[in-house]
């Protein structure tokens, strides 16, 4: 058995135990014949450089090892340990099809079935309700309100006298849900327990979670497919633009974090910003983007931000184009270039003048959006503007 290093270089952490929860696909190849494994080996690499993912290569080519994993016949191809196909060496761009369907389909943004919104029931939070609401419309999701109980139950559910304080909070977080729809026209009931099927078909659904807001959330997410969070509130703690809650779940969550500033209406998203770097040519965050945007019939701007003289903008340009037509978009190909050193700031300016409604992050190292949020973020253009962003964690973002 041998292994090779994945290509692209991988962000996640080293494998351990047996590999499990890495963060890398791992693709085995099993035949006996060498020269079949190096055939099968050069069409997996061709199709990795059109449809880059983090990945591990395992190569197989003893006879009991290959009948323990279940195969008949040979050559094989397992991704993560679940048979593909075998008896045959695929061609590059069927594997290429195989890694899209694959990918896309697990992916949380794409699936969109759960929307959940935190809120602290402040007047802060309502902005970020109603705008989850509209999200969860738009898509056809089930929009769940979720509020963290404070630190004092420790993450398990509340018991005695405390169950008390329990259920005055699911009141509160019910009374908040209904006064918040109710300013966009939307009737809200909660689900009463033992009440009949078509109740229980609603739409919106309440939660009362227990423990440290942060690690609450950042659990729960591990549930959902989008977390929208409102970017002041009770735990804003002076900040200017992003709670501490929001702005800690936004770098740890398990699925892609909406964050809506206090000022933002639900308006439509026309328009929306793919924040364009050398890191963000990912073929499957980009169909992402334009999956996501297909729910609003919203219109793609891939805006790269840098120096004057930058190598490669004319590259990264070709490549966006060639993989945005791959996702069958609806919309035409725009491509914006800003010659700027303040990446943010450009960003903002373009959405500005473009009627932006939306701003998308694809962070490859979550050191990258935790840069974002301490520098350029906290700028005056930023702090005054009411645009949402998105942000999609490339590590963490696939159903399990």
């Amino acid at each position: 058995m041998m292994e090779h290093a994945a290509f692209p270089p991988v962000t996640a952490s080293k494998c351990a135990d047996g590999c499990k929860g890495c963060g890398k696909l791992h693709i085995k190849l099993m035949d006996t014949d060498p020269d079949i494994l190096q055939q099968l080996r050069a069409n997996v690499t061709e199709a990795l450089l059109l449809f880059p993912v983090d990945h591990k290569i395992i190569e197989v080519c003893e006879p009991a090892s290959i009948a323990v994993a279940g195969v008949i016949n040979t050559p094989a191809l397992l991704f993560d340990g679940a048979l593909i196909m075998q008896g045959r060496v695929p061609a590059a761009a069927e594997l290429v099809e195989v890694f899209r369907s694959r990918y896309l389909q697990r992916s949380k943004i794409h699936r969109l079935q759960t929307v959940a919104v935190a809120v602290d029931i402040s007047a802060g939070s309502d902005s970020a309700l109603c705008f989850a609401w509209h999200i969860a419309q738009k898509a056809g999701a089930t929009l769940e309100v979720v509020y963290a109980m404070d630190s004092i139950f420790d993450g398990h559910t509340p018991a005695g006298f405390l169950s008390g304080y329990q259920h005055t909070m699911q009141l509160e977080l019910d009374a908040f849900i209904r006064d918040s729809l109710a300013g966009i026209g939307v009737t809200y009931e909660p689900i009463v327990p033992g009440a009949p099927p078509a109740q229980k078909a609603a739409v919106c659904t309440s939660k009362v979670i227990y423990g440290f807001p942060e690690a609450a959330l950042e659990e729960h997410s591990k549930q959902v497919d989008l977390l929208v969070l409102g970017t002041t509130g009770r735990g804003a703690l002076g900040k200017k633009i992003f709670g501490s809650v929001s702005t800690e779940v936004s770098r740890h969550a398990h699925c892609p974090v909406l964050l809506i500033p206090p000022e933002a209406v639900f308006r439509g998203l026309q328009n929306m910003i793919y924040a364009s770097n050398f890191d963000s040519l990912s073929t499957l965050r980009i169909q992402q983007a334009v999956s996501f945007a297909g729910h609003f019939d919203a219109q793609v701007h891939f805006v790269h931000v840098g120096p004057g003289g930058e190598k490669g903008a004319i590259i990264v340009r070709e490549a966006f184009e060639a993989i945005y037509r791959e996702s069958q978009p609806e919309r035409p190909f725009l491509f914006a270039k800003m010659v700027s050193d303040d990446v943010t700031g450009s960003l903002y300016e373009y959405a500005f003048y473009h009627r932006v409604e939306l701003m998308v992050f694809v962070t490859h190292q979550r050191s990258f959006w935790e840069n974002m949020l301490h520098h350029s973020i906290t700028s005056e253009v930023a702090a005054s503007t009411d645009l949402p962003m998105l942000i999609i964690h490339s590590d963490d973002d696939m159903v399990v």
